[in-house]
């Protein structure tokens, strides 16, 4: 007799082997006796809308720390109404602008070097100046795209930031003295469109992955250790999917006695 294996039923097996290696990997924190610290960010905040009701109770239901990268330039009021004064909630800055001044054919960067520096500190300082009477504001710089000109990271706590966050792990806690440096390691969003449409789920499988090998290269000391591993989304334009694996995430995490969620305040101190 021929057993027919369907996709679908292929793809549930993977996810479910990838949820047990994350609990694997979790409990080898366990037996080392260390605790694998964890953040959430999400980025491209502008305004009130029903994706970001949907983030914020998310948040609320789950009791688990969140910082939301905020665009200065596109700042709306009604995103501070709709902030309140939520628990356990921390405001990034998302570059000033989020427009791409990247030369043709190269990658999308907002901080790089295709304008001349007074400009971009200009922007820079005036992004902080709007964010800083958000509640829960807190000073520290989330590139668009997560690139920044490297000259630039120098001039960061000269201009009152406190830390920086970009995509995959670290290459020191300080890039230069009075700035920390955290960034995050999961981004679940298939922004290429290659399973589906742009916006989507890259998969179970593949994401947990991406934490699992930066939780095993921190254990293993092939990472920093003590950079907590991030998980990044999008609500402005992420998937169901992409919400769903989100919130089973952070509650299977927040199940296991290895694995603690962080404040941006804890990763970032002043």
């Amino acid at each position: 007799m021929t057993t027919v294996t369907r996709h679908s039923d292929r793809n549930r097996s993977c996810a479910a082997t990838a949820w047990h290696r994350l609990y694997a990997e979790l409990d080898a924190w366990t037996a080392a006796g260390d605790t694998a610290t964890l953040w959430w960010r999400d980025d491209d905040a502008e305004a009130a809308s029903p994706a970001l009701t949907r983030l914020l109770s998310l948040q609320a239901k789950t009791g688990v720390p969140l910082a939301i990268a905020a665009v200065p330039q596109r700042l709306d009021a009604s995103l501070a109404d709709a902030l309140g004064t939520g628990r356990g909630i921390t405001v990034l800055q998302h570059g000033y602008s989020h427009d791409n001044f990247a030369g043709d054919g190269d990658r999308k960067i907002e901080l790089g070097d295709s304008r001349p520096a007074e400009y971009v500190v200009a922007d820079l300082a005036m992004g902080m100046q709007i964010l800083s009477a958000m509640p829960g504001w807190w000073p520290v710089m989330v590139p668009p795209w997560n690139r920044i000109a490297s000259y630039l990271v120098p001039m960061l706590p000269e201009l009152g930031y406190r830390g920086l966050s970009a995509l995959g792990p670290r290459n020191r806690r300080q890039p230069v003295a009075g700035l920390v440096q955290n960034n995050v390691h999961l981004d679940p969003v298939d922004w290429r469109g290659r399973f589906g449409r742009s916006g989507g789920f890259v998969g179970e499988d593949i994401a947990l992955d991406m934490l699992i090998a930066h939780l095993r290269d921190r254990r293993e000391g092939r990472s920093d250790l003590n950079e907590a591993s991030g998980l990044m989304t999008h609500h402005r334009v992420q998937s169901a999917e992409v919400w769903d694996f989100a919130e089973r995430l952070i509650d299977t995490a927040g199940s296991h006695p290895a694995a603690r969620w962080c404040t941006a305040r804890d990763l970032f101190p002043a």
